[in-house]
């Protein structure tokens, strides 16, 4: 109660700052940014000239400073152009910048000079930034004009994308496909855990912006789900810096802050923050076991308090040695610190309805995922237009541990004590590292039509996995190891891949594209526990071809062919046995096969300065599915694991859009549904049901004046599996932001799922039993984020009128 009531004083609070920012207020602007050369290098003592477009005469002029950094004060509301020339430049002249009550103030950051040519000037219109684009059906987030970004992380702004989806295990989504995930270009080789962690423990602050691309680049034509760049921020010119501190009444508290340096061909960057978040929530599950003469009954019901410490830092060097040749390095490094508590009582019902067999259950699980990574890459522009080399070598580290204790008291069915209960132990201590080396060449042919594209890469990956499983043997007192639930294995895959692509422009707005990638897969486990191997090695073609037909850059037309291949991760593969549940027993499959897929898909799309409209329609062949499936045993025990099913077939449709209300106001719409098919045999002997999977998300953006801001997004997301679905869970985050002194101080405030909790409601169908599971987690969260920006000031220096 006493933080919903601060909460409002500080909405309060900024309405009233607002208000009297307002009255003082006059009619006056700002512009101010940055003139660079192509080198990176600032360009000072340009002349800048600021042009009234309905009177010419009223004019304003400056030079650059030693920075190459400008700034107009006192401009007049109207519609304005700028003039930048330089000796041995080309004049560039940047035109409709609108100066009006709503927006007042613009920070054109980097403008960049070209060299003389014959093209004597260049004009640019400029276009204000949009929380949301649309172009050839991708998608840009432009997650910095963004509330939600403050005190959020990758992952929470990821969800707020259009087409993008997190289903009920947490995995991204885009289409319903898994995408592949890129970091300023470069792609992340990081298995799901692993993932999952780093976007969890990556500040939204840092973020610049994120494009979903449904059609992606030739070298990644054939990822399933497409491909997720995250783009980084750079700073500006000199040094910058931002730090930011935010706490919620869920019970998170954390803090980051970012530090920039940006001269000629240098630019450094680091980010740090560290993360305290708590979860609680609650649960049951419901299964009937369905046997030949009678059926009986197993319930559960659970609660849980999840803590996690996030600390994440990351040092993003890059360095322009010349026109041609520029390197960049990262080192990236998150940990996640936890600490969990859950309790499960465990119910067993007769035919007759009555309680005959009654346990309660207490899981502590602590532990530390640590995950270090370097990247480096290498860019070579050949001297001719539109030939690139580029050289990307990564290494990542991962050490987990996790120390869970399991307390099991067994009940009469009135809740007495039998005097019988038991206390096991499980010690997980995994080593994970990987080598990713990728080499990526282009080139323009001398047609100035055709493109060519070349490339390979090799990957490798090692996991070392050891898991002890102890139970505490009485009256002596001392854990006993448990051979049968212990595990000692290593698994190794290397990736080989070679690809040749070529693009050809038929006409102006037409074009083709088509490729082949060739890859061979080594797996092979040690399984020291057992003293056994397994393995597999296969090779895989993966041809696509891409047709796309623009009209005026208004219509667009794509269609496209493309294979993918979805291998099984360590998380599929993994065999121990997770004990959390003793009546439902998870474990991996070590011979799960890769499956493969056959994607057709249609896009259209309609854009313009007020809205944007996009459709697609896919048909998938999708074979050697592998999906966990749950099975009853005859001892009324379930498995859970992963299996290799059937073939099935995909149907999808799918819609991005946006409209421009106003300046002021844009909202966005998307959703994607998908139809899984099954075979007739499959649903006549395992009772698998075809079934569709629907993902939409509602987003709008309101700017009143140039210095508040709200942002809200909606989802809505329903999921299919071959033995049953996922009924509908939802989730609300609506963001208010305030800029104060002159932009340096923002303040924002967050509400998420302030109507509706995060809730999952799974039903599972099997040859001879039913199962229903339900799992709320306490989202609710009111947020408050403080940042304040260390910016230089643009030098004023004499102005021509």
């Amino acid at each position: 109660m006493f933080l919903k009531l601060v909460t409002a004083l500080l909405i309060t609070l900024l309405i009233a700052v607002n208000i009297v920012g307002q009255q003082k207020q006059n009619a006056s602007g700002l512009i101010s940014g940055n003139v660079l050369d192509e080198k990176r290098s600032a360009v000072a003592g340009a002349s800048v000239e600021l042009i009234l477009l309905v009177d010419s005469s009223l004019r304003k002029g400056t030079i650059t400073a030693k920075d190459g950094s400008f700034v107009f004060n006192s401009i007049s509301f109207g519609i304005y152009k700028l003039r930048i020339s330089f000796t041995s430049f080309q004049t560039l002249t940047i035109d409709s910048i609108s100066i009006r009550p709503e927006r007042f103030d613009f920070s054109l950051n980097d403008i960049v000079l070209k060299t003389s040519s014959d093209q004597l000037q260049a004009v640019v219109v400029y276009a204000e930034k949009p929380l949301i684009q649309s172009k050839e059906g991708n998608i840009t987030f432009n997650a910095s004009e963004s509330p939600l970004s403050a005190g959020s992380n990758a992952s929470d702004l990821l969800k707020n994308v259009p087409l993008v989806a997190s289903d009920a295990n947490g995995k991204l989504t885009v289409r319903g496909k898994e995408p592949r995930i890129l970091i300023d270009d470069k792609p992340v080789e990081l298995n799901a855990q692993q993932l999952q962690d780093f976007l969890e423990s990556m500040p939204g602050s840092m973020i610049e912006r994120i494009e979903v691309m449904t059609n992606p680049p030739p070298q990644y034509a054939n990822e399933p789900g497409g491909v997720i760049n995250i783009v980084t921020r750079k700073g500006k010119v000199g040094k910058s810096g931002r730090l930011s501190v935010f706490a919620g009444t869920r019970g998170e508290q954390g803090a980051s802050g970012n530090f920039s340096y940006r001269k000629k061909g240098l630019s450094i960057n680091f980010n740090a923050s560290l993360v305290h978040n708590i979860f609680e929530g609650h649960g049951y599950s419901k299964r009937q076991n369905i046997y030949a003469d009678s059926s009986n009954y197993f319930n559960t019901e659970n609660n849980y308090r999840n803590s996690s410490l996030r600390p994440n830092a990351r040092l993003s060097v890059d360095y322009e040695m010349n026109a041609r040749n520029s390197i960049n390095g990262v080192i990236q490094f998150n940990q996640n610190d936890f600490d969990n508590e859950g309790n499960t009582q465990f119910s067993n019902i007769n035919r007759f309805n009555e309680l005959y067999r009654l346990s309660k259950r207490t899981i502590a699980s602590e532990g530390s995922n640590i995950n270090p990574s370097f990247n480096f890459t290498f860019t070579h522009k050949g001297k001719k237009p539109g030939e690139t080399l580029r050289l990307f070598a990564n290494s990542h580290l991962s050490s987990n541990t996790n120390t869970r204790g399991f307390y099991q008291q067994y009940l009469n069915p009135d809740y007495s004590a039998t005097g019988v209960d038991s206390t096991q132990q499980q010690i997980t201590d995994s080593r994970n590292h990987g080598v990713n080396l990728r080499v990526a060449y282009e080139k323009l042919l001398a047609n100035k039509k055709t493109w060519l594209f070349a490339g390979a890469y090799y990957n490798f990956s090692s996991s070392g996995v050891e898991l002890l499983s102890q139970f505490l043997q009485k009256p002596d007192r001392v854990f006993v190891k448990s051979e049968l639930l212990s595990n000692d294995f290593r698994f190794r895959q290397e990736i080989k891949n070679l690809r040749l692509s070529a693009r050809h422009t038929i006409k102006t707005g037409t074009s083709v594209s088509a490729g082949l990638n060739l890859e061979q897969t080594h797996v092979h486990f040690d399984l020291y526990h057992t003293k056994q191997e397994a393995g597999n090695d296969y090779w895989t073609m993966l041809p696509f071809f891409n047709f796309n037909q623009q009209w005026e850059e208004v219509l667009n037309l794509t269609v496209s062919y493309r294979r993918t291949i979805r291998r099984p991760g360590i998380g599929e593969l993994n065999p121990s046995i997770d004990y959390a549940d003793p009546y439902n027993l998870r474990f991996g499959n070590t011979g799960l096969k890769p499956s493969t897929s056959h994607n057709f898909d249609l896009l259209l799309g309609r854009s313009n300065d007020k809205y944007y409209l996009n459709l697609g329609l896919g048909y998938n062949i999708v074979q050697d599915v592998f999906a966990q499936i749950r099975t009853l045993q005859p001892d009324g025990k379930t498995f859970v694991t992963w299996q290799n099913i059937d073939d099935r077939l995909e149907y999808e449709i799918s819609s991005w859009n946006g409209l421009t209300l106003s300046k002021k106001m844009r909202v966005n719409f998307s959703a994607s549904y998908t139809y899984n098919r099954y075979s007739a045999f499959d649903k006549k002997a395992y009772r698998y049901q075809n079934g569709g999977s629907f993902n939409s998300n509602l987003n709008g953006n309101y700017a009143p004046k140039d210095v508040w801001n709200f942002n809200a997004g909606f989802t809505f997301n329903r999921f299919a599996n071959p033995q049953g679905y996922v009924r509908w869970n939802t989730s609300m985050n609506m963001g208010l932001q305030r800029k104060l002194l002159q932009k340096r101080l923002v303040v924002t405030i967050n509400i998420i799922d302030p109507i509706r909790q995060q809730e999952n409601k799974t039903l599972t169908y099997g040859t001879n039993f039913s199962h229903e599971s339900y799992s709320y987690t306490q989202t609710k969260n009111y947020r408050l984020t403080v940042t304040y920006n260390f910016i230089q000031v643009p030098k004023k220096v004499v102005q021509k009128t």
